[in-house]
């Protein structure tokens, strides 16, 4: 199987980005908290490697960069938001006259008016100043002939969350249209990919891994303190081409925070549940999209021992796993329960 390129494109540009959106209600409490349309910029840099490897070949010459990106929520609770971000573009559409491109981007976002319970008791979408962030971008290119200069419009979604460090923590996403302009700092050809012969061939078998998952947060009750939580998961997992791994695994959850929490509503609505019914475990399958020794991680899980309510039963995983060796590897995950992001968790793992 092989794979070619012969259209001239950028080794580095920079983009800019004007946005105007709507923020998601996914919370009733959110109403009060969502007054207009959030508006805001990002500005990026945007650079191409050229290097015919095949990693490269795989996935038409990815882009790497970096973001920042100003958003007024145009909220008297939200107020603003600056964040920075670490991104990666793919070409969709590899042509010479337009390009559509998906970008994926994680990094870390810095509040102007996060909640107070005085001051701004509305503001249940993040209880911190600091915060983690993501946004996705699906973007069209148009071209313009002889020129340094390209023209693009896209739709982007964007989320704010302190990952559970800090009550309130609904989190925020804005659905948003975007409208910009490139400026390419350097123009060449992207060389004629090599072939992908059969030595090169994924050997497709089942492996089985085992992770341990760990780290600190907070329950939905307000200034309710940082717990530790761990995580235990055994999953399959089986790669179906040279892009994708397919997974599938249970989750044992062990959240000391729910504890607390158990034992707080125990106290101040004077019930009576079973303080060591913490515990909760969870089926899952998922997909990992390889990008040579990095993963980017996708799961979805269904929490069947689920002794104490807590948000739902339905939870998400989104990620990076690197794999540090032929059998160990590492994680970085979040863990969301239907848009509310429950924990940031670090792990290591075996593969065998």
């Amino acid at each position: 199987m092989s794979f070619s390129q012969n259209f001239i494109n950028s080794n580095s540009y920079l983009q800019t980005d004007f946005f105007y959106g709507k923020l998601i209600e996914h919370d009733k409490k959110l109403k009060n908290a969502i007054q207009n349309n959030p508006y805001g910029f990002m500005l990026s840099w945007n650079s191409k490697n050229t290097e015919n490897s095949t990693f490269n070949t795989l996935y038409n010459f990815p882009e790497r960069g970096y973001t920042f990106l100003y958003e007024n929520f145009n909220s008297t609770a939200l107020g603003e938001a600056y964040g920075a971000y670490r991104h990666y573009t793919y070409n969709l559409t590899p042509k010479k006259n337009y390009q559509l491109n998906f970008t994926s981007a994680f990094g870390f976002a810095y509040t102007t008016k996060p909640y107070n319970y005085i001051n701004n008791p509305q503001n249940v979408a993040f209880g911190s100043k600091l915060l983690v962030s993501a946004y996705i971008k699906l973007q069209y290119f148009k071209f313009f002939t002889n020129s340094n200069f390209e023209f693009h419009t896209g739709l982007s979604l964007i989320h704010f969350s302190n990952i559970s460090f800090k009550s309130p923590n609904l989190g925020i996403n804005t659905i948003a249209f975007n409208l910009g302009v490139n400026y390419k700092l350097k123009t060449l050809k992207i060389p004629v990919s090599k072939n992908l012969n059969s030595k090169n061939k994924i050997v497709s078998i089942v492996h089985y891994n085992l992770i341990l998952r760990g780290g600190y947060n907070e329950s939905l009750e307000i200034d309710s303190g940082l717990f530790p939580f761990y995580t235990v998961t055994f999953y399959a997992s089986k790669n179906i081409n040279r892009y994708s791994t397919i997974t599938a695994g249970i989750d044992f959850f062990d959240s000391t925070f729910l504890k607390n929490h158990i034992k707080d509503i125990n106290q101040n609505e004077g019930k009576t549940y079973n303080e060591n019914n913490y515990r909760r475990a969870g089926v899952f399958i998922g997909h990992e999209l390889i990008q040579n020794n990095f993963a980017f991680i996708s799961q979805i899980g269904y929490t069947f021992y689920y002794p104490f309510p807590y948000v739902s039963r339905v939870y998400e995983r989104f990620g990076f796993k690197y794999n540090i060796s032929k059998h160990f590897f590492s994680e970085i995950t979040m863990k969301v329960n239907l848009f509310r992001a429950e924990a940031l968790e670090f792990g290591i793992g075996y593969k065998f």
